[in-house]
């Protein structure tokens, strides 16, 4: 064969042609590489019927189709055998650490349970998926991963939460979660504590005036329900992060609605004290026991109130205005009832005065009762009236002596 007349690898043509050849060499591998981009998704766990789950849970998935990996990085894991978990945990001091697991492992433990798991597939280019996937494995380093559980400001939701502004800056809006200032964080948690009553009620206790403040949109993001509405319409360079949003468990398990026996009991005990506070002075006597008992539960209730405001690192717990009821006082005040102490009654009059100064303050403060407490504040109010306004027998027996023997 003859070669072509004028044909050079260094003429116009010939660079063209070998500028071609080499597109089409590197090709394959671009495209290779373009599609094992990793996926990331968010992760939203329905509710449970325990407390730790009742609120739900999030955790980030990132496969990557290159190796074959497909792991969930999860925030909300702690140290169940630690031999001091009960007390680290009530002081505010448990750690808590971003733990990584496979997939499979984390939907076979959501499948056992019967609860949600939805899934958002977020829209990311290679370099932005790359970024998430670098700094939750920095974060997943044993020195990096442990951090102090806060409830309401640092926990699995918010570590994700802020993953997405501090990685994408100004390219990345949250969408609407909720509207500000609309809801405050109590009546967002009485929701979802609706179906264990007896413990909400008990969590009411503990929780200040803090957990009363309206939040805002980002704030909502506390539980994983809302950081999954903050990201439904969330954009990034101005477009939806979320292009993809699928069901991977549906939630079979079967929640009941219990009553709410606390509001029911604290109701029949202020009447029934009442009725008996009016019965014959043989059934009456019996009320000081009653009052011991009743006064060195409130005091007790009310040194463990303190505890966790100022022997713990529990910001919720703070400043609790339930102690103008619950009085650690009232310990020692259950020791003068049973002495029939003469100091009983001016302790009863300065006590009245602050169940008082409570119904008062229900009415303008920020930190709501509870309203299983009502009946409470009734109850306490009318066996302090008893002590209050009473006259001690110690004193009338006395004053009967003295009498009868001037007559004599």
């Amino acid at each position: 064969m003859h070669p072509v007349k004028g044909f050079s690898f260094f003429s116009p043509l010939g660079i063209r042609l070998l500028v071609c050849l080499l597109s089409l060499i590197g090709y394959q591998p671009l495209k290779a590489q373009d599609s094992c981009r990793l996926q990331v998704s968010l992760l939203t766990c329905g509710s449970g019927e325990d407390l730790y789950s009742c609120y739900g849970h999030s955790a980030l998935r990132i496969s990557d189709t290159c190796r074959g990996s497909d792991w969930v990085y999860n925030y909300g894991t702690f140290n169940f055998g630690d031999p001091d978990f009960y007390w680290k945990f009530t002081r505010g001091k448990l750690a808590y650490y971003l733990n990584v697991e496979s997939f499979t492992g984390f939907m076979q433990n959501y499948a056992q349970e019967g609860r949600r798991v939805q899934e958002q597939v977020l829209d990311l280019t290679a370099a932005d998926a790359l970024a998430i996937q670098s700094f939750l494995q920095n974060n997943a380093k044993e020195e990096n991963k442990y951090y102090r559980y806060d409830f309401l400001f640092d926990n699995c939701s918010t570590r994700l939460r802020d993953i997405f502004p501090r990685q994408f800056k100004q390219r990345f809006h949250f969408g609407h979660a909720m509207s500000n200032d609309s809801c405050s964080f109590r009546e967002v948690l009485d929701f979802y504590e609706r179906r264990i009553p007896a413990t909400r009620l008990g969590i009411n206790l503990l929780m200040s005036h803090r957990v009363d403040e309206r939040m805002n949109n980002e704030q909502s993001m506390f539980l994983p329900d809302f950081l999954m509405g903050g990201m439904s319409d969330a954009t990034l360079d101005g477009h939806f992060i979320v292009k993809q949003t699928r069901e991977l468990l549906p939630d079979v398990q079967i929640m009941s609605s219990p009553t709410n026996w606390a509001s029911y009991s604290a109701w029949l005990l202020l009447l029934s004290i009442v009725f008996l506070s009016l019965a014959k002075p043989g059934i009456r006597k019996y009320l000081l026991y009653f009052d011991v008992f009743f006064f060195m539960i409130l005091g007790l209730l009310g040194c463990f109130m303190l505890f966790m405001w100022l022997g713990t690192e529990h910001e919720v717990c703070r400043y609790n205005r339930n102690l103008l009821w619950a009085f650690p006082l009232h310990l020692i005040f259950a020791f003068l009832l049973a002495r029939d102490s003469p100091k009983v009654q001016p302790y009863a009059r300065y006590a009245s005065s602050l169940i008082v100064l409570s119904f008062f303050y229900s009415f303008f403060a920020e930190q709501d009762f509870p309203s299983e407490i009502t009946p409470m504040l009734w109850l306490i109010l009318f066996r302090l009236s008893k002590y209050s306004s009473r006259i001690q027998w110690s004193q009338v027996s006395q004053t009967f002596r003295y009498a009868s023997s001037a007559r004599s």
